[in-house]
Order: C-alpha cells, then structure tokens, then sequence
C-alpha cells in the first residue's frame, strides 16, 4: 500500500531500460477530444468493473493494445498479449513517466499520455491509457497501462 507521506520508490528496472531510448516528453491529452468510441467504452466498462481494487486488465485485451499492470512497489504482471509486446511502454512508464514510483499520484482519473521517444536515431511515440486503482483503504494500489496507439492513429 502507498502512504503518499513516505518516501518515494525508485521504479527503474534494469530488464526493463533500453539504454538507446531518449525521451522527447509527454503530453496530457483529452479523453474527450480523441473521438475514439472504442476507448470511451472500454474506460466506462472498466470504471464498472465489479472489482473497483484490481487492475481489471482483462477488460482491455484489446486487440493491438498491449497492456500490463504495474504495483505501487514496482511490480509489473498482468501483461496482455505479452511481457514482450510490453517493453518500450513499459520502459517510458518505469524511466520517465513516473521514475520516482507512483505513490504521489494524486488524483485517480483515467488519463490518456502522449509519449514521445527517440530510439537508435528513429522518432517512435506511444498513446497510453493511466488507470490507477486503489486499495480498499483508498491508496495507490496500482496502474493499468494500455497502449492505445494503433487506435488512436
């Protein structure tokens, strides 16, 4: 559990860093604004889940969405399809997006990240859903991550 007051975890990992990938910055988007149905409605069935205090990945497996689930300890599993379809989101999750963990989160929307990189001189870029969810007692628990980025182009 995420007490927000101790001090932050250091979530790199070193099976998880790609010492090629520069990071160009991120971006908040509108979830709104993507005119996207099949992401609205995969948010809404997934803020219905009947578990509020777990990942509910099972509810993304959206076919060319990779997805996982990452603790508020840095423990990463619930990969869909698989860990290796995973690697670079996860990368930018764990190295640049929240490189001090996710216990200062604080507020628990579903966000939708512009993620910007460079990769052995090539621009790549990767639209991701943030689900955070709770513990019973209302913390951090952990993140969904669901990569969004063949539906959103």
């Amino acid at each position: 559990m995420c007490d927000i007051m101790s001090n932050a975890k250091d979530f790199t990992d070193s099976v998880h860093s790609v010492a090629e990938l520069a990071f160009q910055g991120a971006t908040e988007m509108d979830l709104e604004g993507t005119g996207k149905p099949e992401i609205a409605a995969a948010i809404e069935t997934w803020n219905n889940r009947p578990n509020q205090h777990s990942s509910g990945v099972e509810l993304f497996r959206m076919e060319h969405c990779p997805a996982f689930s990452i603790t508020h300890d840095g423990m990463a599993g619930d990969y869909w399809p698989s860990e290796k379809k995973n690697d670079i989101v996860e990368t930018l999750i764990r190295d640049f997006l929240y490189p001090k963990g996710i216990c200062n989160i604080s507020d628990f929307r579903v966000r939708l990240c512009h993620l910007k990189y460079n990769l052995m001189a090539l621009s790549g870029d990767e639209y991701v859903l943030v689900c955070p969810y709770l513990t019973e007692a209302g913390n951090i628990s952990g993140l969904l991550i669901v990569c969004v980025t063949k539906v959103m182009r």
